[in-house]
């Protein structure tokens, strides 16, 4: 028999916090906040894609390191508020909920994730809103708490192309590659990470299954 198991709409919310310039290497440092809400298909009991969209706060400040800039300025702070989409790719480790062709034995599992996004918050050199892409990947684990209901926790860290998502004034635009390195690596730009509890409801009830 066929189940229709398949689809969650959830609701998010937790912490957020920034990696760059400001805070080179310290999570949860300066945490922010963030919610959102999100819809998952599930394929089977170990695959699973997942579209969201949550609105988030991060912060720095250089002082909370003591780092020096070239030009002599003391320090730099900011706040950014932005909208974070995102389509992602789970993977459980253990099978969970059911499938087509099979009923899971277990009712929690960890997982692994990754995807790629969107972030857009408002952009100080055009006046208006930028748009860009990251590339989110993280950890997660789930419980079913019955066949509707499902409880998790996800930690996300999302990576930018950009060293300027902490440039929110004229006094933080230092922190857009304040040491002028002519080539930007991969861990020189920007991060963000979200670490989220969710619930989420199962949309259809699940027939029973021949096996």
């Amino acid at each position: 028999m066929h189940a229709a198991y398949n689809h969650e709409l959830g609701l998010s919310g937790g912490t957020a916090f920034y990696l760059g310039d400001a805070n080179h290497s310290t999570p949860f440092q300066r945490p922010g906040w963030s919610a959102g809400m999100f819809y998952r298909y599930n394929i089977d009991t170990r695959w699973a894609i997942k579209a969201s969209v949550r609105y988030a706060v991060v912060q720095g400040d250089t002082r909370d390191f003591g780092y020096t800039f070239p030009n002599g300025q003391a320090y730099a702070e900011f706040q950014r508020g932005f909208v974070d989409a995102d389509a992602t790719v789970e993977f459980n480790f253990f099978d969970i909920g059911e499938s087509k062709y099979y009923k899971a034995r277990y009712q929690a599992t960890p997982y692994i994730v990754l995807g790629v996004g969107l972030t857009t918050y408002a952009d100080l050199y055009s006046g208006g809103n930028a748009y860009k892409v990251s590339i989110p990947f993280g950890i997660g684990g789930k419980w079913r708490i019955n066949r509707r209901w499902t409880l998790g926790l996800e930690w996300t860290i999302h990576k930018l192309f950009i060293d300027n998502f902490d440039v929110t004034n004229a006094n933080n635009k230092v922190l857009d590659n304040p040491y002028q390195v002519p080539n930007v690596g991969f861990f020189d730009t920007d991060f963000y990470s979200i670490a989220n509890l969710y619930i989420s409801f199962n949309l259809f009830d699940t027939n029973k299954y021949c096996r």
